[in-house]
């Protein structure tokens, strides 16, 4: 049996403490942001609370919440861009308070698809042309080029600096962006992208990458709408409510969605499946096609048909943002595409326009929960009657208003005369239900939304789900253009993927 003499003995326990020690210090985490008892009012419905977390290196911090439930106003104020509030607490970035909080966004890198929406330029000219030492860099395009290979190089990324931005992949687009913020030294990234055009498998390798890279350099805030984008990107969550930090865990900690709902609404909130009621007793789905779009070009001047049931959710999917652009404006008919005609219930249209689309009950929405589908200056009373002149009976009108008004008297807090308020008062929230519920007042027989979940928060996406089974359930086809299949697996009856 071998045994360890005694003065051996305790040289190895000498030299075992000082291994523990120095992997001690080696793993020892820096923190990038501490936040201490925030208290801060932008607006009378937009505050932050006794708010109080911190971010260490290497670490990606999911932010998660409502509408105004604080997480968008304190990326806004991290990031430089809301400075008119007040408030007080203690903000600390890399270690170093911040006295001045208008100077917040110094060190803090927002990074968002319209980063890099200058095309033209090379990769070598977006990283440092926006650093004022390099005026009169179009001359000095060698030097330029070098010093933005040596940071591919330091951070072992095979990117062609000497690239156009636009000739990227949106992967590659992501990556150099994190490499920007690298080089301008950002201790925070506060990653606000909903990744259009990217395929999940695409978002996973970026996280993988997005890792290696701030390992020790950075720390990551995921400032997203998207259930599986904040999933794949964050390590854990901070979970906002009414201006207030609710929860702060691990991602793995949150098991449903039931428990979501709980931290999102409050314990007395009311999950918006209660406040959506389904419509009962539904026609029957019949097997005739209401809905043909014939000859529509693709990709490679590729043509196909496209036929829609009565009563059917189908989903089209694609990663090509202009062909996505495409194929809502064709089946829209807001643009007229060449050789392209419909067929509405057996009878043929040539080259319909969206308003004549909209007179066969054909109706689309391009940005829900937007101002460009409402009338701001209208109430809502006004908005929902607007477009059902005509369509329906006053009385049919007058029963279904009285549902509005309970629903939306319920969101707005017992506001009186909710009919009369000017939807310029609305938030994204209420104009989203305002929305859909203006279309199912009207009936339509096809329904096309294009990425309805893109302004949506946990919230409004079951609201959305809700109100697209209640078409259907009428007998409304309809249509979804979408990038990705997150949120519409369960309540697609079709799902078809575009070139």
């Amino acid at each position: 049996m071998y045994t360890v003499q005694p003065d051996r003995e305790q040289m190895l326990k000498l030299r075992f403490r000082q291994i523990i020690k120095m992997t001690g210090r080696q793993t020892m985490k820096r923190e990038l942001l501490r936040i201490n008892h925030l208290n801060y009012t932008y607006t009378r419905t937009r505050k932050l609370e006794n708010v109080s977390f911190c971010i260490q290196e290497g670490e990606c911090i999911g932010f998660l919440g409502l509408t105004y439930s604080g997480k968008d106003l304190l990326a806004g104020l991290l990031g430089g861009e809301i400075t008119e509030g007040r408030g007080s607490g203690a903000i600390y970035v890399g270690g170093q308070k911040v006295s001045d909080w208008d100077m917040l966004g110094k060190g803090i890198y927002r990074m968002r698809p319209d980063n890099y929406r200058i095309e033209d330029w090379t990769v070598a000219e977006y990283l440092c042309l926006v650093d004022a030492r390099w005026a009169g860099a179009f001359w000095r395009r060698g030097v330029l080029e070098a010093e933005a290979g040596e940071y591919f190089i330091e951070l072992e990324l095979d990117v062609d600096v000497s690239e156009r931005m636009s000739h990227l992949s949106e992967i590659e687009k992501r990556i150099v962006d994190v490499v920007k913020a690298y080089r301008q030294r950002a201790r925070i990234i506060i990653l606000e992208d909903e990744f259009d055009g990217m395929s999940q498998d695409d978002i996973r390798k970026f996280g993988q990458i997005m890792r290696r890279l701030i390992c020790s350099r950075m720390c990551v805030i995921v400032n997203s709408n998207s259930n599986f984008i904040l999933s794949v990107l964050s390590d854990k969550y901070i979970i906002f409510n009414k201006g207030r930090i609710v929860k702060k865990c691990a991602k793995d900690y949150i098991k449903s969605e039931e428990q979501m709902e709980l931290y999102l609404l409050g314990e007395n909130g009311m999950s918006a499946r209660d406040k959506v009621e389904d419509t009962q007793g539904g026609p029957e789905l019949e097997e005739d096609v209401v809905y043909r779009v014939r000859n529509l070009k693709f990709r490679k001047n590729r043509r196909e048909d496209l036929n829609f049931m009565k009563g059917e959710v189908v989903t089209l999917i694609t990663l090509d943002r202009r062909e996505k652009e495409r194929l809502f404006l064709t089946l829209s008919g807001r643009r007229k595409s060449e050789d392209v005609h419909y067929i509405l219930s057996g009878k043929r249209y040539d080259n319909m326009d969206c308003y004549e689309l909209t007179q066969e009950k054909v109706v689309s929405v391009r940005a829900l929960g937007s101002r460009e589908e409402v009338f701001e200056h209208m109430t809502i009373g006004e908005n929902l009657m607007l477009p059902s002149l005509k369509k329906i009976s006053f009385w049919d009108y007058i029963r279904s208003s009285g549902g509005i008004r309970k629903m939306m008297l319920e969101d707005m807090e017992g506001r009186q005369n909710t009919k009369d308020i000017k939807v310029e008062e609305l938030g994204v929230h209420e104009r989203i239900q305002m929305t859909l519920e203006r279309w199912y007042i009207f009936n339509p027989m096809v329904l096309i939304l294009f990425e309805p979940f893109a302004l949506c928060d946990v919230k409004d996406v079951a609201v959305v789900k809700k109100y697209v089974k209640r078409f259907a359930n009428k007998g409304t086809t309809v249509v979804i253009i979408n990038t990705r299949e997150e949120y519409v697996e369960d309540i697609s009856d079709r799902i078809v993927h575009i070139g």
